[in-house]
């Protein structure tokens, strides 16, 4: 469970008030979003069957059920699942990312964790994931499947169609996550080379009747986008990924096999994903158990209680980081000048998922470079923290959750340490940056994904 000080790092120290109350708010919004909780406030067992979202399903309708897990959260999911429905549940099979979650391997006798690659699939990936359809007996209409979704599922649950192979995959993903494509858009095009994500796991599963728990990691919860929606119908097309691929100038840099599909399902000779239509009679239910919008308004109620004027400005927050950055300054120069849109003392509160467009060949995440460019703007005002962190501890290729700044960090960067700012973002290094100035925050996996969240605090 994460607490207090796994937030803390010397820029949050030299903060005061405003950073141990920082690390409070970070505390509450995380918990509030607690996998385990999740699931567990959403099935119930009763005398007379399992009741999942409300809806009733009788003993008399089920001979057998299993549970099936993809995503950064599975195994905290799993368990509650088990917890909830031991005795009921045959199998439990989960794919995740962390290492630290192999040692719940046999929870409950039943528990199988297997690792995949994130965000970049491996080898484990393919692996785990044959490793899981494998493992599932023939179904009938009598067995209900338990799935459950959260972020980064796409990279962990993975088995590529066509002649794509794991080599492909993996320059396919680079280039799009390098290209600073929306993740939205990165899903669709997975969507359509995947034959487990776009509703084909569902389709894998029928006859059974399929209940999916998501915790959701895209912003504005599109249950199609999240983990490439295995289980929820998809409304993009062949034609949408290959525009996206034209969009951002990389469709000669995808591999051929990967060109070859789009064009092959463009002209309708590649099934397409599943469509609602697809899905209207069968037995598929799929259920929100966690957001960024849950995160943000529980960090706004506890600012509230610890004194603050507190404000949601956003659950949708996108975009590069420059455009954000610059965004942001103008909210704070506002802010600081004439106390508006909060009188102090302030929390300032968004949620969402920026985007890197990356130009070197250094080290970071979306959140550090945000934290990073704000330095400039942060030097001029006193008193403030500015914190931007993503919830699952992990931000980009790096153990860093994301990163804490104020007046000091950009001052003690470039003054006492001798660090360019304009070529670091030039070199997308905002890690070792923030790192020589002590800035990052560094959680460890945290159990949860909902997004991003950024908090700036001012005032005390």
């Amino acid at each position: 469970m994460i607490q207090v000080q796994d937030f803390q790092n010397r820029v949050v120290k030299r903060a005061g008030r405003l950073g141990q109350d920082a690390c409070v708010i970070m505390e509450a919004a995380i918990q509030s979003v607690d996998p385990y909780y999740g699931v567990a406030c959403t099935i119930q067992q009763t005398p007379a069957g399992i009741s999942i979202a409300g809806e009733m399903i009788a003993d008399e309708q089920i001979d057998r059920v299993f549970l099936l897990g993809v995503g950064k959260a599975s195994v905290p999911m799993a368990k509650a699942a088990l917890d909830l429905l031991d005795e009921r549940i045959q199998l439990a099979y989960v794919i995740t990312k962390d290492p630290q979650f192999l040692s719940e391997s046999g929870y409950a006798g039943k528990l199988w964790v297997d690792l995949g690659g994130h965000p970049v699939p491996t080898e484990n990936s393919l692996k785990s994931t044959k490793g899981m359809l494998a493992a599932l007996p023939q179904l009938s209409e009598r067995d209900l499947v338990l799935v459950m979704i959260s972020g980064g599922g796409s990279a962990l649950f993975t088995d590529p169609m066509g002649d794509i192979s794991l080599e492909d995959l993996q320059i396919l993903t680079e280039i799009m996550l390098k290209s600073g494509a929306q993740i939205q858009e990165v899903n669709t095009i997975r969507k359509h080379i995947d034959g487990v994500k776009g509703g084909r796991l569902a389709e894998r599963l029928f006859p059974a009747r399929i209940h999916a728990l998501i915790l959701s990691d895209v912003v504005g919860d599109p249950l199609d986008m999240i983990a490439s929606g295995p289980t929820v119908p998809d409304p993009t097309t062949f034609q949408d990924a290959w525009e996206i691929l034209q969009k951002y100038d990389i469709l000669e840099q995808a591999p051929h096999s990967v060109r070859h599909l789009l064009a092959e399902g463009s002209s309708g000779n590649v099934p397409e994903t599943l469509k609602p239509g697809d899905l209207a009679e069968r037995q598929v239910g799929n259920h929100l158990i966690g957001t960024n919008y849950i995160a943000a308004r529980a960090a706004h109620e506890k600012a509230l209680q610890l004194g603050y004027h507190s404000l949601i400005l956003t659950t949708h927050l996108t975009g590069l980081t420059s455009d954000v950055a610059q965004f942001l300054s103008g909210i704070l120069k506002t802010e600081m000048a004439y106390q508006w849109p909060l009188p102090r003392p302030f929390c300032l509160i968004l949620g969402g998922e920026t985007t890197v467009h990356v130009t070197g060949n250094g080290l970071g995440g979306r959140n550090q470079d945000l934290v990073m460019r704000m330095g400039p703007v942060l030097a001029d005002m006193e008193n403030v923290l500015f914190i931007s962190l993503a919830t699952d501890g992990e931000d980009g290729p790096t153990d860093a959750a994301g990163a804490a700044s104020d007046a000091l960090v950009y001052r003690e960067a470039s003054e006492l340490l001798g660090m360019d700012l304009t070529a670091s973002i030039k070199d997308s290094n905002a890690y070792a940056y923030l790192n020589n100035a002590a800035a990052l925050i560094k959680t460890g996996a945290t159990g949860t994904n909902v997004n991003d969240l950024v908090l700036i605090l001012g005032g005390y």
